[in-house]
C-alpha cells in the first residue's frame, strides 16, 4: 500500500500548485520556482516514504499478542460487557526511532476498542516496546482479533506508511456466570450418586437428614418409617418423613435455532439463554449435582453427557460457545461457491495471496493453503463439521477457526426443531428412570402441537422426570422502535409473540409441566433459581 498523505502533505501541495499557477500568470519566475521546490518536497518526501516501508520490512519488524489474564473478572476470565487488556508488543531493529500515528485492530464489529487504545506512541530504536489495547465485547463467545495495523509517520510528517501485522489471536469470552472463584463440593470418593451429597432435598420415608413431618400411616408406607414414640402418644400409627440432600442429574436443553439469533449481538434471545444455561450449569456443579447439556436447531446440535465438577462446567461452557459460531452445511445458509468467495477474500487480505484465476477460484490451492495454515485442520475439528465435499468442510472448519461468520439459516423447516426437540428430550430422560431435572430454554417458535414433542415430553413425566420450561419473550429483546413503520410492526410482532407464549403455556400447563417467561433485563441467575422452584 502507498503512503497516505497527512494535512501537512495536502496544504504543502496545494500550496506548490497555487505558486507555480500564479507564477505563470503573473509571469514571476520567483513564485514559481518556490511553488516548484514545494512540489519537488513532497515528491522527495513521497519516495522516502515508499522506501521507509520496504525497510522496516526488511529489519523484520515483530508484532506479538495476548490476553492479559490479570485483568477482566476477578477469576481472571473475559467475560461480556467487562473491559478486558490485550497486551502488545513490537520489536523493532533498526536504528530508528518510530512514530506510530495511527493504531487499528482487526476485531469483529460487535467489539469496541477504547479510544485510549488508538493513541499515537513511539517504538525505540533496537528494543521492544509493549503497550496495551482495551478492548469490550456484548456477548459471550470467541472473539478473534485478526490482525493490528498501523501507520507510521515518514520523513516531516508529511505522510503515513501503513504497515499490517497479520497474527490471529483467538480470545474466549465465556458467560457472565464464570466470573468469580468456582466453589464446588468434594464428591465422596467411590460413592454411588444417590449417596453423594448435594443441594437437591429429596423426601424420604424411614431413615434421612432433616425431619419434614409426622403423618398417620397409609397403605405402601415400609414398616421401617414407623414413629414409635409418636404412635404411642398418639395411640394409632404414625410414620415420618425427613429430606434427604441427595446428588441430582441436571439437564438443560438449549434453543439455538435461527429464531433465537434475531437482533445484535448481546441482544439476543440466544445470548440471553447462553448467560441461563451457563448460570444453571455452575449452580448445579457448585451445588453437588451432576449437569449435562443438549443444544438443538433442526437436529441436536451438541451433547454434552452428565457429569460434575468444574472440568464439567468448562466443557459446558465450551459447548455453549460453540453454539455461536455454527458453520454446518445444513444449518448456514451459504453455498459452496458463496463460501469459496467469503474465504477467498479473506486470505488475500490477511495473507496477501491471491488463488483467483481469471474467473475462477483455484478451489485446491486455496483448501491447501489452508490446510498448512492451521494446524487443527484434521481429525476432530473437522469431523465435527457437516458438509458434503470434503473442500466445503475444510472451508468451514477454517471459518470457525478464524471466527469468520456465517449466516445461520432462519427456517429450520417444517417441524424439524419440533421433533429435534422431542429427540433432546428423550436422550435426556426417555432411556432411564433415575428421576432427573429437565430446563428447556426455547421460544417455542416453529414449536406446535406436533405428535413426537408431545409423545417424548409425556414419556419424560411418566419416567417421574421433572420438566421445566423457560420462554424468552422476544418483545423484549427487540430494539424500541424510531419510525412510525417500526412501530407498526412492532405491535403487529407483540401481538404475535404474546398469542405464541400464551399458546405455549397453556400446552404446558394441561400436561403439568410448568413455563417461566424470562425478559431481557432479568438476571439469568435468578431465571434458573425461578424455573427450579416452578418445577
Amino acid at each position: 500500500m502507498l503512503p497516505s498523505p497527512t494535512h501537512a502533505a495536502i496544504v504543502l501541495f496545494c500550496g506548490g500548485l497555487a505558486g507555480v499557477a500564479l507564477g505563470i500568470a503573473l509571469a514571476s519566475p520567483a513564485a514559481i520556482a518556490l511553488g516548484g521546490v514545494s512540489l519537488v518536497a513532497v515528491a522527495a518526501t513521497l519516495a522516502a516514504s515508499v522506501s521507509m516501508g520496504r525497510r522496516l520490512r526488511a529489519e523484520r519488524l515483530e508484532f506479538a499478542w495476548w490476553l492479559d489474564h490479570g485483568t477482566g473478572t476477578a477469576g481472571g476470565s473475559a467475560v461480556p460487557g467487562v473491559p478486558f487488556d490485550v497486551r502488545c508488543y513490537v520489536r523493532h531493529r533498526g536504528g530508528q526511532r518510530l512514530e506510530v500515528e495511527r493504531l487499528d485492530p482487526l476485531v469483529p464489529e460487535s467489539v469496541r476498542v477504547t479510544d485510549a487504545a488508538r493513541e499515537p506512541f513511539a517504538i525505540a530504536a533496537r528494543a521492544r516496546t509493549e503497550f496495551t489495547l482495551q478492548l469490550l465485547a456484548p456477548a459471550a463467545g470467541r472473539v478473534v482479533l485478526h490482525g493490528l495495523a498501523v501507520a507510521v509517520r515518514g520523513p516531516f510528517g508529511l505522510f503515513q506508511t501503513p504497515l499490517y501485522f497479520p497474527n490471529p489471536l483467538v480470545i474466549k469470552l465465556l458467560p457472565r456466570a464464570a466470573a468469580g472463584r468456582y466453589r464446588g463440593r468434594r464428591a465422596l470418593p467411590h460413592a454411588s450418586s444417590a449417596a453423594r451429597s448435594g443441594r437437591t432435598m429429596v423426601r424420604r420415608r424411614g431413615g434421612g437428614t432433616e425431619l419434614h413431618e409426622i403423618r398417620e400411616l397409609v397403605p405402601g408406607d415400609p414398616f421401617k418409617s414407623i414413629a414409635w414414640k409418636a404412635s404411642a402418644r398418639r395411640g394409632r400409627l404414625m410414620v415420618k418423613e425427613v429430606e434427604q440432600e441427595v446428588q441430582e442429574t441436571r439437564w438443560t436443553l438449549l434453543d439455538v435455532s435461527g429464531t433465537m439469533r434475531g437482533g445484535p449481538l448481546g441482544g439476543r434471545k440466544l445470548d440471553f439463554a447462553v448467560e441461563v444455561a451457563a448460570a444453571e450449569a455452575r449452580g448445579a456443579t457448585e451445588g453437588g449435582d451432576r449437569v449435562g447439556l443438549i443444544t438443538f436447531d433442526s437436529r441436536i446440535v451438541s451433547h454434552v453427557p452428565p457429569a460434575e465438577g468444574k472440568a464439567q462446567v468448562l466443557r459446558v461452557y465450551d459447548a455453549l460457545l460453540a453454539c455461536t459460531e455454527i458453520v454446518d452445511e445444513d444449518l448456514t445458509d451459504i453455498g459452496d461457491a458463496a463460501l469459496a468467495e467469503y474465504v477467498l477474500r479473506y486470505v488475500r487480505q490477511q495473507d496477501g495471496l491471491d488463488f483467483r484465476r481469471g474467473r475462477n477460484v483455484d478451489l485446491v490451492g486455496l483448501v491447501a493453503h489452508i490446510s498448512r495454515r492451521i494446524t487443527s485442520m484434521s481429525g476432530r475439528a473437522l469431523s465435527e463439521v457437516h458438509a458434503t465435499a470434503s473442500s466445503a468442510r475444510v472451508l468451514r472448519a477454517f471459518c470457525r477457526e478464524r471466527g469468520l461468520p456465517l449466516p445461520h439459516r432462519a427456517d429450520a423447516g417444517s417441524g424439524a426443531k419440533a421433533r429435534a426437540l422431542a429427540e433432546a428430550l428423550t436422550l435426556a430422560g426417555g432411556r432411564s428412570r433415575v428421576p432427573t431435572s429437565i430446563v428447556v430454554v426455547t421460544d417455542f417458535d416453529g414449536i406446535t402441537d406436533d405428535d413426537a414433542f408431545l409423545r417424548a415430553l409425556k414419556l419424560v413425566r411418566a419416567h417421574g422426570h421433572r420438566v421445566s420450561f423457560v420462554l424468552p419473550d422476544g418483545r423484549s429483546f427487540a430494539d424500541a422502535p424510531t419510525r412510525r413503520l417500526e412501530e407498526d410492526l412492532s405491535v403487529v410482532y407483540g401481538r404475535s409473540e404474546d398469542r405464541r407464549l400464551q399458546r405455549s403455556k397453556a400446552m404446558l400447563g394441561r400436561l403439568g409441566v410448568p413455563a417461566v417467561v424470562a425478559r431481557r433485563g432479568d438476571a439469568p441467575g435468578l431465571v434458573a433459581a425461578r424455573v427450579r422452584g416452578a418445577a
